[in-house]
């Protein structure tokens, strides 16, 4: 049976900070498919000491991990990662701060683990790099002379070509793409964006409707919405009751504090309600947790700065002494089980990043519902997410007074309607969780490209080429 070989930028969060929503969907897939398990274990070298591997057995796998230098996590991690493709893939290219350094560290920082990845790969094990920090090493090992099947799934949007191309290096990011035999990505948009650009600025010919060729490598494509676990934690009895005594209707968000998570834009929408529905004063309260990550050090100071500033001046402008309309909280001052219980008693949570890839919160929030009094998911059609989770309520973050009534509706949404809009949102994230996710992945991965892969690839075109959901949904 083929080995997976599994590369992701970590396996543990970086010290301090809250754990990365995708390291336990990893985990479980590991536990499914076993193999090793490589990448960064989120520490930093002191001075100018090499990095430390570590190399151990996890619950059915293997792990290998080891420690940034500080010149790779100043240079690789914030550097090329969060302040050239980070912007880029997330369609900001006014926030790019590229320096060469950046991407000389980035290539061999890829270099280095290709060498590790090719110490422990066997002939028939299967290789799949998750996103782009480690994009070039799939690359390097087929430069080696190592066939082994290799994938690649790109958990942030694909870009518009024009975008891409504000990058230096934008050629050798498509050509280190072109070199997989299988590219996954999350939603529609996503593959169409990828699409044009290949079949615009390169000699790509077009196989089949999931199929590409360049250079006589066949590349196949894929749309797979990422899962997660949908094994339910049990609430403890002490996050029940402190939740369950909270004296208002309770709105939720929880966000990573970056330039595109659209924090500003729902705490508007808060403002904006209040000032048109004086009815809910003193009725609801907006828990906005927020995680201030290191990953975005540039501009994450500034940024916090301003929105406690927009949560002072609404407090400022509509409480009182009693009453507090929004409650700002720092992400470690909420454990995991904490932030469940709030999932389940919020009446309303709502999620409008500027762009993203797929929002694993959102679906956190479905699974931790009470199936008697479900409250509503409200999220930013501008996310992977939407085109899956198409019975939440879809808002435009930017327009506030749209949001407003979406929000006014989700708040005295009908109980019936509620719950048909949540068995249906159930429905989803309990069947295409973490472990199809994988699944749909590597048995596309595994099929020759002459064949069809176990699980259909879940897209086809229209007569304009475009590329669509497929009845999956």
């Amino acid at each position: 049976m083929s080995r997976l070989i599994m590369l992701s930028n970590r396996c543990e969060p970086e010290r301090g900070q809250s754990g990365d929503p995708l390291l336990p969907v990893f985990h479980s897939v590991l536990k499914k498919h076993p193999g090793i398990w490589f990448g960064w274990n989120g520490e930093v070298a002191a001075g100018n000491k090499q990095r430390k591997a570590s190399y151990f057995n996890q619950s059915g796998y293997q792990q290998y991990s080891w420690g940034l230098t500080p010149n790779e996590y100043d240079n690789f991690y914030q550097g090329y990662n969060h302040q050239v493709l980070w912007p880029v893939f997330h369609n900001r290219p006014d926030l790019i701060h590229y320096k060469k350094e950046y991407f000389t560290t980035w290539k061999n920082y890829n270099h280095d683990v290709k060498a590790r990845v090719a110490a422990k790969i066997e002939a028939d094990d299967l290789v799949w790099v998750q996103d782009y920090h480690l994009l070039f090493t799939g690359k390097m090992l087929k430069e080696d002379g190592h066939a082994n099947r290799c994938g690649f799934f790109l958990h942030q949007p694909f870009p518009p070509g024009d975008v891409l191309r504000s990058v230096p290096e934008h050629d050798s990011i498509m050509q280190a793409l072109f070199s997989y035999d299988l590219l996954g990505f999350q939603s529609s948009g996503d593959v169409n964006n990828f699409l044009a650009y290949a079949l615009r600025f390169y000699r790509v010919e077009r196989l089949a409707d999931n199929l590409i060729q360049l250079n006589g490598h066949a590349i196949r494509l894929g749309i797979f919405p990422c899962g997660i676990d949908k094994s339910v934690p049990a609430l403890s009895s002490t996050n029940a009751e402190a939740v369950r005594n909270y004296p208002r209707q309770i709105i939720i968000s929880n966000d990573t504090v970056s330039d595109i998570s659209g924090v500003h834009c729902h705490l508007t929408t808060m403002e904006t309600f209040l000032s048109s529905h004086s009815e809910f004063l003193r009725d609801v309260s907006l828990l906005q947790i927020s995680d201030a990550s290191k990953g975005y050090a540039l501009s994450v100071r500034d940024l916090c700065t301003r929105l406690e500033r927009q949560c002072g001046e609404i407090n400022d402008r509509f409480g009182d002494a009693s009453w507090y309309p929004i409650n700002y909280i720092r992400h470690q001052l909420c454990h995991a089980d904490l932030i469940y219980a709030f999932y389940r008693t919020a009446h309303v949570a709502m999620f409008t990043p500027l762009s993203e890839g797929m929002s694993l919160q959102a679906k956190a929030f479905i699974l931790a519902q009470d199936a008697d009094d479900p409250g509503v998911l409200m999220l930013s059609a501008l996310t992977g997410t939407a085109e899956q989770l198409t019975d939440a309520v879809l808002i435009n973050p930017y327009d506030a007074n749209e949001a407003s009534h979406a929000l006014y509706s989700a708040l005295t949404m009908p109980l019936h309607e509620r719950k048909r809009r949540y068995q249906q949102l159930l429905a989803k994230v309990e069947r295409y969780d973490s472990l199809w996710w994988a699944r749909a992945f590597l048995d596309a991965l595994n099929a020759e490209p002459t064949q069809a892969p176990a699980t259909v690839i879940p897209f086809r075109a229209s007569h304009h080429g475009i590329f669509t959901p497929q009845n999956l949904y």
